[in-house]
């Protein structure tokens, strides 16, 4: 038996043409042509699915949370927002009336996935208790935002709840370096989120992506004998999708290979592989270039090409990660989405424009060149001084309201990634500095974005 809830439909024509918008962001399809349809076409913005028996995908806009009636109580993995959690926590007492609220598990530090733990708690109990991998909870205590408190407790390789009905497995680094995928045995049911997705496209430029890590991460998922697997976007899949998620970046990994090793620039690569067996895959269009260039910049930072040819998959050109290098992608990646405002990469069906952190635009400089733009209203300038190695600069609010918890991050061509700096709110008018090192960082060219989050309510 399956079961949904969706969004009261009687919304405004105004708010069915922004959810259709969101939709297409998202790679939901062709947009409305008029009123009537688009109101009709507009995807709900939740949905609580039961996917197995006592197993539900609860999805706001695009992303996707899973809770899991057990022995002990309710298990919920990622509140994803604190507007989400808030109607997460409705529709489990909803599905489970009366049932207790036994565990929060974080499938990963990222802002877009974990933050509205808080509301879970006020819901159903102050004390329940947060689970996560070891590697979330520096950066979450570091970042010592209320809306995403650090966990209660956390695991090194693996952890059972609930008596067992569920396993928590780290496959080591992948799309960041916390990243806990659930599996239920009397189910063959996992949950794995943002490293891999149903025939889609990497994230834009990979840029928080740990390569050849990465193809590890996936093998080990492929060692866990699920049947069914629920992803933190777009649709559910099967054992299949992974193997074919699997493939692309092998797939990936080597025409981009051969293509730096025959001496071929950036522009160059990007324009002759063009993965045509991928062409149906979602995000296409979006990101197929964007992952190609990305794939260039990691295989070209791990010297492919300079006479000393790498084994099968190379050493991945991961070996400058920062201190905070570890695909922070998400604190903020997906902030955008998560409020419903824009479309994106987890936009509806399972885009995920990451949010803030996914502002990036994939545009690179030169060491030399001066980053100058602005984004929801926050102005960056920043530079690189190589002699110090640090970036500097300035972060100024645009607009005429408050912009709240603002912070800066740095992205190297070599993957490590710098930053973020810490919170800072900003009245209308007004900047901050901004300094973030490089340390002994390797690297050619480098990107850059500004992250604001929602203002406390």
């Amino acid at each position: 038996m399956t079961r949904k809830r969706s969004f009261d439909s009687t919304v405004t024509t105004l708010f069915a043409w922004v959810a259709a918008a969101l939709w297409v962001g998202c790679g939901g399809g062709e947009a409305p042509s008029d009123e009537g349809a688009a109101a009709a076409d507009a995807p709900p913005q939740f949905e609580t699915t039961e996917v197995a028996e006592g197993v539900y995908q609860f999805r706001w806009i695009g992303h996707n949370a899973l809770f899991v009636e057990t022995a002990e109580g309710i298990v919920a993995f990622d509140p994803i927002s604190v507007e989400a959690a808030a109607t997460y926590a409705e529709e489990i007492r909803r599905v489970a009336p009366g049932a207790e609220l036994a565990a929060i598990v974080y499938s990963h530090n990222h802002a877009d996935h974990a933050t509205g733990a808080e509301v879970l708690r006020d819901a159903f109990g102050a004390d329940v208790p947060i689970y996560a991998h070891t590697n979330a909870d520096a950066p979450l205590r570091e970042a010592a935002d209320p809306d995403l408190p650090p966990p209660t407790a956390t695991f090194d390789e693996t952890m059972t709840l609930a008596g067992g009905e569920i396993e928590l497995h780290y496959l080591g680094r992948s799309h960041s370096d916390d990243i806990a995928v659930g599996f239920l045995p009397a189910h063959n049911l996992a949950f794995a989120v943002d490293f891999v997705s149903r025939d889609r496209f990497g994230y834009q430029d990979l840029s928080s992506f740990h390569f050849p890590d990465m193809f590890g991460a996936i093998e080990g998922l492929l060692e866990i004998p699920f049947e069914t697997i629920v992803f933190g976007h777009g649709p559910a899949g099967d054992r299949a999708a992974i193997e074919r998620q699997l493939t692309y970046y092998r797939d990936l990994d080597a025409a981009v290979r051969e293509a730096v090793a025959a001496g071929l620039s950036e522009d160059e690569t990007a324009e002759t592989v063009v993965m045509e067996d991928y062409s149906h895959w979602d995000r296409y269009d979006d990101w197929r270039e964007l992952n190609v260039r990305g794939m260039h910049r990691k295989l070209s930072a791990a010297g492919v090409g300079e006479g000393d040819e790498e084994g099968e998959h190379g050493e991945g050109g991961e070996e400058g990660e920062g201190e905070h290098g570890e695909g922070r992608e998400g604190r903020g990646e997906h902030d955008r989405e998560e409020r419903g405002e824009h479309g994106g990469e987890h936009g509806a069906e399972g885009g995920h424009d990451e949010g803030d952190e996914g502002e990036e635009s994939g545009e690179y400089l030169g060491q030399a060149e001066t980053w100058d733009a602005t984004r929801r209203g926050a102005r960056l300038v920043l530079s690189f001084d190589p002699g110090n190695r640090t970036f500097t600069g300035t972060v100024e609010n645009t607009t005429g309201e408050t912009l709240c918890a603002v912070r800066v991050e740095v992205h190297l061509s070599s993957g490590t990634e710098l930053g973020p700096t810490a919170r800072t709110d900003l009245a209308p008018g007004t900047s901050t500095s901004v300094e973030l090192g490089a340390g002994e960082a390797a690297f050619e060219r480098w990107t850059a974005h500004p992250e604001v989050s929602g203002c406390a309510r």
